[in-house]
């Protein structure tokens, strides 16, 4: 019995000191921002964007100003309507029953960078043969699961005919993430977002919404171990391909009950880019390494990933060519 008793006053010992080393070094990392950063960059884009408690992040109704890339080399006027959405120019407003094509997605879709002509969307819009009211939903960090969301938020009010989502590979990323900066820790931004899991049955399903981080409830200490034995934790950052799966059906779906054809554009540097995907996937895919043009993996802004206006323009033809032999751009 006695020896029982000392071990169980071990336990309770180890516990305590546990307990209070967890502690203090809880307050430590909260005190110095550890894993993250008090004096990370701001990106750019938080100067057009507020909270969104849906979406996580969304820009500002009726701003109009100049992104900035680069520090100060990039410089192009950025303009957004009453509904947050981003429009050629200051004033400009949506005929709501226009038959109309909506464009999804993150910043490929937005056009970071670039003014809208030079977006892909807006050169797609500039063609003569494209008749219809084009709305560009892309958002800059967004995954699937955010601009699944921001389709159900637009899609009604538009007489929306087609929809067009711009996957890239670092989507599925973002699907299983619901704190960014756990992906870029240097990096200040606005909140959480959103973040869908499956159930047991394959069901999409909301788990977390998203929140400012003066409301979220988490552990610094744990955040750190995450990010700094990411290889050995062996689930994280979580990769869920059946998740961006479904999310991508489930835009398909919602697009065809309300009447609009539904079709990805895969954006791929090179050959050797991700596109397993979509090897099963009931989907329209246009793949952007079809016919691409001598040089295409480098025509991105500043040496990054950013497509620049060649690349967007090429991308604007193959979804031409598209609608072309799908007949879809006639009223």
């Amino acid at each position: 019995m006695k020896v029982f008793s000392n071990v169980l006053f071990l336990l309770i010992v180890n516990l305590v000191l546990f307990l209070l080393t967890f502690i203090l070094v809880e307050g430590v990392f909260r005190v110095k921002g550890i894993p993250y950063s008090r004096h990370g960059y701001i990106p750019n884009e938080n100067s057009f964007a507020i909270f969104d408690p849906e979406l996580g992040w969304s820009y500002i109704p009726n701003k109009s100003t100049i992104h900035k890339v680069g520090g100060e080399k990039i410089r192009k006027p950025v303009h957004f309507e009453r509904n947050a959405i981003r429009v050629p120019r200051s004033g400009f407003q949506f005929d709501n029953q226009r038959p109309s094509v909506l464009f999804i997605g993150g910043s490929f879709t937005m056009g970071h960078g670039l003014s809208y002509e030079e977006s892909f969307v807006g050169t797609f819009d500039a063609f003569d043969e494209v008749k219809f009211q084009v709305v560009n939903l892309g958002v800059q960090g967004y995954g699937t699961d955010q601009a699944l969301l921001a389709l159900k938020r637009h899609m009604t009010k538009f007489n929306v005919k087609i929809v067009v989502y711009t996957f890239i590979e670092d989507h599925i990323l973002r699907n299983g993430n619901y704190d960014r900066r756990m992906l870029i820790p240097t990096a200040r931004f606005l909140g959480t977002k959103p973040q869908f899991t499956l159930t047991n049955s394959k069901e999409l399903n909301l788990k977390r919404k998203p929140l400012l981080y003066k409301d979220y409830i988490h552990s610094y200490l744990i955040d750190f171990l995450k990010i700094r034995f990411s290889t050995i934790w062996g689930t994280f950052p979580p990769y869920p391909e059946d998740l961006t799966k479904s999310l991508i059906l489930e835009m398909k779906r919602y697009s065809n009950k309300h009447d609009a054809h539904f079709v990805v554009l895969n954006w791929r540097w090179s050959n050797n880019d991700y596109d397993a995907l979509f090897h099963d996937l009931d989907v329209d895919v246009i793949d952007t390494m079809e016919n691409a043009l001598p040089g295409w993996g480098e025509m991105v802004i500043l040496g990054g990933v950013h497509p620049d206006a060649h690349a967007s323009d090429h991308a604007a033809r193959l979804l031409l060519e598209y609608y072309r032999k799908k007949s879809l751009l006639i009223k």
